[in-house]
């Protein structure tokens, strides 16, 4: 297999992993030692409140195949992804979270997956949704609105885990959002991809409240689709439709008869297309934002120190 693989990057990134990141890297070596001779750990810690960070520096000292990149605040998962990413030298790149619920010892059978099927990207597709029942239920909820309002397929329960070669990666990196989200991301890449069934091991909590999830898929929407735009001028021109409908019903029926007191009705009506308005005006404000921080052109994220022997250069 190593003459499959001239180079291997493993790329994580690091959260409140002191429970986990020690067992990972040793598992991640030897996974990486079964695919190929010449291998790479790129860790990003994506500041992390607990000593993960310290653990990994201990590996570093210990092991030159180890990098660790320090973002100078907690940025986000998805960026510090990407800032990994950017930071792998492989010709094959192999994506996963370090909470172990994505088994390291996958790689081997990925890399002779992705070179049967000749692809570009291998990307993890779980076989069943693992969590609680708001979880499973968010996620459900998640892939619904995003199927139904984007223009972007993403298949249901997809995870960033994923084998990817040199040129898939270089042409993702192209894409320069501010805010953005991995998976539909990758899609838009296009090249050849395949999906990788697996099991998910349920061995933490997720680090992904309800409050973050609701935030994700509003950004997701907003980012990759026009839809919701769409529906509101359709909306509002129905309305509009009506609201002339109903006025030239009022003038008709004042010129023929006396005129009812529909103080009740007239307060329900007035209530009811404020709420419309103001929800409207919300979304409309998401859009705006997402233009905001795209012309505003600030770093996706902000590496404050890199960790690494090989290339001689901790700061």
């Amino acid at each position: 297999m190593s003459s499959l693989i001239r180079k291997l990057s493993i790329v994580t990134t690091l959260y409140r992993s002191m429970d986990t990141i020690d067992e990972f890297i040793q598992r991640a070596l030897a996974a990486g030692e079964a695919v190929s001779n010449d291998i790479e750990i790129v860790i990003v810690d994506d500041g992390s409140p607990d000593g993960s960070a310290n653990i990994v520096r201990n590996w570093v000292e210990r092991d030159a195949r180890i990098s660790l990149l320090c973002l100078s605040r907690n940025f986000g998962h998805h960026k510090a992804m990407l800032a990994g990413l950017e930071h792998a030298q492989g010709d094959l790149i192999f994506l996963i979270d370090s909470d172990l619920e994505e088994p390291p010892e996958l790689l081997s059978e990925m890399a002779q997956v992705l070179r049967g099927k000749a692809v570009d990207c291998l990307y993890g597709l779980q076989e069943r949704r693992k969590g609680g029942r708001m979880e499973r239920i968010s996620g459900h909820l998640f892939y619904w609105l995003f199927s139904a309002l984007s223009e972007v397929r993403i298949p249901q329960n997809v995870s960033t885990m994923r084998l990817m070669t040199r040129r898939y990666v270089s042409a993702l990196l192209k894409f320069r959002d501010k805010n953005p989200v991995f998976v539909p991301l990758s899609i838009l890449v296009g090249y050849p991809q395949a999906s990788f069934p697996f099991v998910k091991a349920s061995t933490s909590d997720t680090t992904y409240s309800l409050g973050r999830r609701i935030a994700l898929t509003a950004l997701a929407i907003t980012t990759f689709s026009a839809k919701p735009l769409i529906l509101m001028l359709c909306f509002s021109l129905m309305m509009a439709f009506l609201g002339i409908v109903y006025g030239g019903f009022v003038v008709v029926r004042a010129l023929i008869g006396p005129v009812q007191d529909g103080w009740a009705s007239l307060m329900a009506v007035v209530v009811f297309f404020f709420s419309l308005n103001a929800v409207f005006t919300g979304l409309m404000g998401l859009y705006v934002k997402q233009i905001l921080e795209e012309v505003k052109d600030r770093p996706r994220s902000i590496i404050q120190d890199i960790y690494s022997k090989r290339n001689s250069s901790e700061s």
